[in-house]
């Protein structure tokens, strides 16, 4: 069976430290670790719905910090928090080798992701993105999944799914959609082998 493959992006393909954006985003707008924190909770959820725009929050929090910087400067603090984890790239790659169609599913917002893609070759393996909020839905809504199998052009009897958050993995397999836990990458090589898809 040809299988797509559906992968989480945080913690999966790219590690993200939010505690380096909270301080990165607090030194540029001058403000306190605390109020950093508190509006970025605050606009989570909106913000991964796509809801609300990186502009409303860019606004939002230079009016709190009264400090003007520049569009550009806010969404690189914002964003400037990944690093790839290059040997699941590795095992990305050799799917793409063997014709295995990929997507990416993932709750995220559209700064991250434009920062994503500019910064991170790999993402261009991909055959397209089910993102949370391009969707206006976030895992563990079924929404998302269902959306994921409509854009994947497949059954949840064709493809498999990995992520590393296990409510997540658990909403997949209550839709019937064989996932796994992402734990490390040599658990995920045996995963994909046990399921033919390398």
């Amino acid at each position: 069976m040809k299988y797509t493959v559906f992968f989480d992006l945080g913690n999966v393909l790219l590690f993200f430290d939010h505690h380096k954006m909270k301080q990165q985003v607090a030194t540029c707008c001058n403000l306190s670790l605390e109020e950093t924190s508190f509006l970025l909770q605050k606009y989570l959820d909106g913000y991964e719905r796509g809801s609300i725009t990186t502009q409303t929050l860019y606004s939002d929090v230079v009016e709190l910090g009264g400090k003007p910087i520049s569009f550009t400067d806010f969404t690189h603090a914002l964003s400037n928090i990944f690093q790839p984890n290059l040997p699941v790239i590795a095992l990305l790659e050799k799917m793409k080798d063997r014709g295995i169609k990929l997507f990416l599913l993932s709750n995220t917002c559209d700064a991250h992701f434009s920062f994503a893609q500019k910064h991170f070759a790999f993402l261009q393996l991909f055959d397209g993105f089910i993102l949370s909020y391009e969707v206006g839905a976030r895992k563990p809504e079924k929404e998302i999944y269902q959306k994921a199998l409509e854009i994947g052009n497949c059954s949840h009897k064709e493809c498999f799914y990995i992520d590393d958050v296990p409510a997540f993995v658990q909403a997949a397999r209550s839709l019937h959609i064989d996932s796994e836990i992402y734990l490390k990458p040599e658990i995920l090589h045996h995963h994909l082998i046990q399921r033919g898809i390398l």
